[in-house]
């Protein structure tokens, strides 16, 4: 049953892997290059600006205070259960991108090309869209089965398309590396999410959830 539940995130990643491994052909790469080229001719002060926000608002720092924040949010408000789900989803989906960074070793974009001057090989895939993903996916599994949940989907799905587009558009990802990151983050969140079951019956037999609002969310 568990291995049934997690085919998709295990397609996911062998699709990532797949990708990561063209990704690094000079064939490909040309056709990102041209590709990133196309998309940072778009540039203007005020988008730069919006995607120099993107950038820090959903950097690694800024990420690891978000989910604490919301962690804490929901812990203190009762909902302990859906604080531990919520954080599993976000480590998951990140966790999984930074993982391919590792393996694939991409380089970046050549600096010439690139606003925010990223060096080294982790390219592959992109840690701030995977980031983005990961939460707007937490967001909407915490909405689910409220009159809020259409909204956060719709959000959700903007920021994240956005972040993808601030990444090509600052020139320090690709376009496969975009696509990447939407591959890995979905395979790590949809995991947790699949096993919400098993992960929220461990969670309620750990001490320090117990008689705390354990079981408030699914």
């Amino acid at each position: 049953m568990i291995l049934r539940r997690l085919r998709l995130p295990v397609l996911l990643v062998v699709a990532t892997g797949l990708l990561g491994a063209a990704a690094r052909t000079a064939t490909v790469t040309d056709v990102d290059l041209n590709a990133d080229l196309a998309v940072e001719a778009l540039r203007t002060p005020d988008l730069t600006r919006v995607a120099g926000i993107l950038d820090v608002v959903f950097g690694p720092v800024a990420g690891v205070l978000i989910v604490a924040l919301l962690a804490a949010t929901l812990a203190l408000t009762g909902r302990v259960r859906a604080a531990v789900m919520a954080t599993l989803v976000v480590a998951a989906g990140w966790t999984t991108s930074a993982i391919f960074k590792q393996i694939i070793a991409r380089p970046r974009p050549p600096l010439a090309d690139q606003l925010l001057l990223e060096t080294g090989h982790d390219s592959f895939p992109s840690g701030h869209v995977a980031l983005t993903l990961s939460l707007a996916v937490a967001a909407a599994f915490l909405a689910v089965r409220t009159r809020w949940f259409a909204l956060v989907v719709c959000a959700g799905g903007v920021l994240v398309v956005a972040q993808a587009f601030a990444r090509m558009y600052l020139g320090v990802h690709y376009p496969t590396d975009v696509v990447g990151s939407l591959l890995s983050a979905t395979a790590g969140t949809t995991a947790v999410i699949a096993l919400r079951r098993p992960v929220g019956s461990v969670a309620d037999r750990l001490p320090f959830l117990s008689g705390r609002g354990a079981r408030d969310h699914r």
